[in-house]
Parts: structure tokens; sequence; C-alpha cells
């Protein structure tokens, strides 16, 4: 969970010119192509691109919003349309085609319109681009299931994140010929618990992808005690990030699963946030969650964190023995995803075989660990692009 500094700078133009684009796509299809699910029976597949459309930009690169679809994560025989940006850097590209840098963003509200590729590119998120453009990648940014295009938001689902990623990437490759197969998946707080959970399903999900390796800012490691500790944070009764982020996992799950109760899980004074959960984007709703006094100590129903398990369970990464290098940055003053629980996501990477570097940036929090970490990312990457190993943080054997 990140109050991600980037939508603080949207302008009103850019949101306007967005959903401006996003309106006639929504309204303008088929009604098989309405954004909900379909089968695999049809003449369909995960990876597959809907549409490709230019969008007006400032950027010194061809920027695009793609349309495509992904794998349910909730049904493996159905179908999701899902939306991601592109970003083509300008000029003539190298030998064998752009290097993708696959990026996941972080907690931005689960609401359709809390997409970035509906919001656009703000200052923050642009000079986060140019700084990879200049480094000669280009950029798929997926905005996940049910941001951008209609469908159930499975916020933290971490099959959901991985395969919206990965079909993202298949998708830009089969419409822009000037991408290269070597690919860089990166992502910050949610983004870094997506791009680790993509890393382990390629192998089997999209063999075809070249990845070189995953960088990943602030993950989140919801295990069993990662779960426990969000639940039981050390002052309950002081407002936290658990706060906002448990209101929109309950609010995310009850939309995927109907017959899920919130009042199971949530007190009568927290259940009024969950339909502001459902629509509004995360720093209004961050703020929102802050001035309604609401504690992990007087928000939760004595058994929600058996209520709330299966939600939990979504949040698990599919593997953590993964074939390419790692890449963590941590802060050491991040409350959203803890040292500690980075810490213990590390260890649980070596002990799977995992080849990882870790970089700690002493009195660091959350949001700039992003950029405290940039010239250590950009240096990770040009190692994988030359096909240098990485130096590994974890014990020798």
């Amino acid at each position: 969970m990140t109050r991600t500094r980037v939508f603080r700078s949207f302008t009103f133009k850019a949101t306007f010119l967005s959903l401006s684009l996003l309106a006639p796509m929504l309204s303008g299809c088929t009604p098989r192509d309405d954004g909900d699910s379909y089968s695999l029976s049809e003449q369909v597949a995960a990876g597959q691109t809907i549409r490709l459309d230019p969008v007006p930009t400032h950027e010194r690169a061809s920027v695009y919003r793609l349309t495509y679809r992904s794998t349910d994560a909730r049904n493996a025989n159905q179908l999701v349309r899902v939306s991601a940006q592109v970003l083509v850097p300008n000029g003539t590209p190298p030998a064998g085609g752009w290097p993708v840098l696959a990026w996941a963003h972080g907690a931005s509200g689960i609401g359709l319109t809390c997409a970035p590729s509906v919001m656009g590119i703000g200052t923050v998120q642009a000079r986060f681009y140019d700084g990879w453009l200049q480094q000669g990648f280009a950029i798929v940014a997926t905005d996940y299931p049910g941001l951008g295009e209609p469908g159930a938001p499975l916020f933290l689902n971490a099959r959901s994140e991985g395969m919206s990623i990965l079909d993202a990437i298949r998708a830009a490759h089969s419409r822009l010929p000037d991408l290269s197969q070597n690919v860089v998946l990166a992502g910050h707080s949610q983004g870094g618990q997506a791009v680790i959970a993509a890393a382990g399903l390629a192998p089997t999900y999209t063999p075809d992808i070249h990845i070189l390796g995953t960088i990943a800012a602030a993950p989140h490691e919801l295990d069993a005690e990662g779960a426990h500790t969000l639940l039981n944070p050390r002052n309950p009764r002081q407002f936290s990030p658990s706060v906002p982020l448990l209101l929109m996992l309950g609010a995310s799950y009850s939309e995927a699963n109907p017959s899920f109760d919130p009042a199971r899980v949530f007190t009568p004074r927290a259940l009024h946030l969950i339909h502001e959960a459902k629509t509004t984007c995360i720093p209004d709703f961050f703020a929102l969650a802050h001035r309604s006094g609401l504690t992990i100590a007087n928000m939760l129903q004595p058994d929600a964190e058996t209520a709330l398990a299966p939600a939990l369970e979504w949040a698990r990464y599919p593997s953590l023995k993964l074939s390419t290098p790692v890449f963590i940055g941590t802060g050491t003053q991040d409350v959203h995803a803890l040292p500690s629980e980075q810490k213990r996501l590390v260890a649980d990477l070596c002990a799977s075989g995992t080849s990882v570097t870790q970089h700690i940036y002493p009195g660091v929090n959350h949001n700039d660990t992003l950029s405290a970490s940039r010239s250590d990312s950009h240096a990770f990457a040009r190692q994988l692009l030359n096909g240098e190993e990485p130096r590994a943080s974890c014990p020798a054997h």
C-alpha cells in the first residue's frame, strides 16, 4: 500500500484528455468486447491486443494506450480486458529493438478511473519514465484488471497482477515491432509484489518472454506472518497504513466474491467507507480514512483475520524460486512495507535459490524508495542487458 505521490501531480487537462480518449473505447465496444469475461472457446487468447491508440504527449517518446486480454485469476478458463500505457523512445532503435521495461505501479485505488492510463502521466511519473527512456528502454505499464477497463479489481492478487504484466508485454510485442525481446520487470510497492509474481509465473505462463531480471522497490511480503502483522500492528489504537489497505482489500474482495460479507470483517463504523474504497483513488481515500478516526482497534471484528483469510491468501506469491536475478530496494523508514517484512522476503527468495541483490536506503520512507533506488536500478538493468551477473546479497551456501 502506498500513498503514491505520482497522483498528486496529475493535471486536470491530462485527466480530461485521458477520460475523453477512454469514453469511446468503453461505449463503442461490441457486445462481446464489453470488458467482461471471455470464454477460451472463442477466437481470443490471453496476450491479444484489442486496441492500440496513440496518445498526445509532451514526452520524448511515442505514447500509446493499449487494451488487451489477460487471464482471469478467478477462473483460468476466462479472459478479462485490461489497459496499459506504452512509451517507445523517439529515434532509431538499437539492433534487436528497444529493450522493454515492464512497469507495475504502486497502489492507485481500485476504482475504474484510478488507472494510470486514465489519469495520465503527471510530472513525477514523467520524471521516472524519462530516466528509463534515457536508458534506452521502451516502457509497458499495465493498469491491472478492473482499473481503466470494466471488471473486478483484484487488489493485491499476485496472480492477477503478474499475468496482466506478462500479457501486456505480449500484446505490445505483437503490435510494435521495434520492441526487443529482452525484458526487465520493475515495480514499486504493490507493483513490487506484482513483478515478483510475474517473474514466478513467467516460465510456465509466458515461456516465450525473455525476462532478464526483476526490480522491486518496497515490495510487500504478505505471507502468514505478514498478514498477521497487517491485522495486528504494534499500535492498534493509532492510525496506520493498514487501515486504508484493509478497506481496499475488503472492498475488492467483496466485488470479486458476492458471497463475501464485509460485515464479518469490519465494524459498522468502518463499513460506510467500503463504498468510498471502491470509487475513491488513493490520495483522497488515504486522507479520508485518516480523517475518519479509524484504527485497527475500532475497525475490525473479532474474527476478522479468519473472515479475510481468502483475500489475504490471494496476495501470496505463486513462486519465490525465480530463474533470473532480483533487485530489492528497501527504505529503513518504510511503514507501509516494513523493513522486517522485506528482509523476510529477501531471506525467502534466497532460500528458494533466487539470486537477490538488496540495497538498503537509510532514512528513506516508502514513497521515496523508488527515487532513492533509481541509480542502483539503472545500474542493475544495464548489468542484465550486458549479460553480467549482478552481485547477490544472499549468504553463500
